[in-house]
């Protein structure tokens, strides 16, 4: 299984530069520059560090269509599939890569250049629903007597 979109405090886009590290054993797998927002609801990267390592079983073909998937080369830690769709996402470092690592939040840690607090990717995001989906405001009536 896998989170639910948009449920990692690490799917959305950040400005803050840093490296992103398997939750499990720590290995760096993913830079901030590289990360960009897909739509998918799951954080996303055009390309992964060297302990992001692709499942070599997969046929070509099969990572065309479904994707491949990625665990971490130290632990072994499931951390998402690679696509190659990456030329659908134009002004993204994906569109250079052509490849698009969409990872499970949870798998990650975020730690951000120059120290500062870690951010776990297990950490739910709090977001505001969309003003379409709140309640309408109702106003009362005065009663008659």
């Amino acid at each position: 299984g896998t989170e639910r979109p948009n449920f990692s405090v690490l799917s959305t886009a950040s400005n803050q530069s840093g490296v992103y590290k398997c939750a499990g054993c720590g290995t760096d797998l993913f830079v901030s520059k590289d990360k960009f927002q897909s739509g998918t609801g799951w954080p996303s990267f055009a390309r992964g560090l060297k302990g992001a390592e692709v499942d070599p079983n997969v046929s070509l073909l099969a990572k065309k269509l479904a994707g491949a998937e990625l665990r971490c080369q130290t632990c072994g830690g499931h951390l998402g599939d690679v696509f190659e769709d990456g030329f659908l996402f134009v002004g993204t470092e994906a569109a250079v890569t052509g490849e698009r690592y969409c990872i499970d939040g949870a798998a990650l840690v975020f730690y951000p250049d120059g120290g500062g607090s870690a951010v776990r990717g297990d950490t739910q995001l709090v977001a505001k629903a969309p003003a379409w989906m709140e309640s309408p405001k109702i106003t009362a009536r005065e009663r008659e007597s």
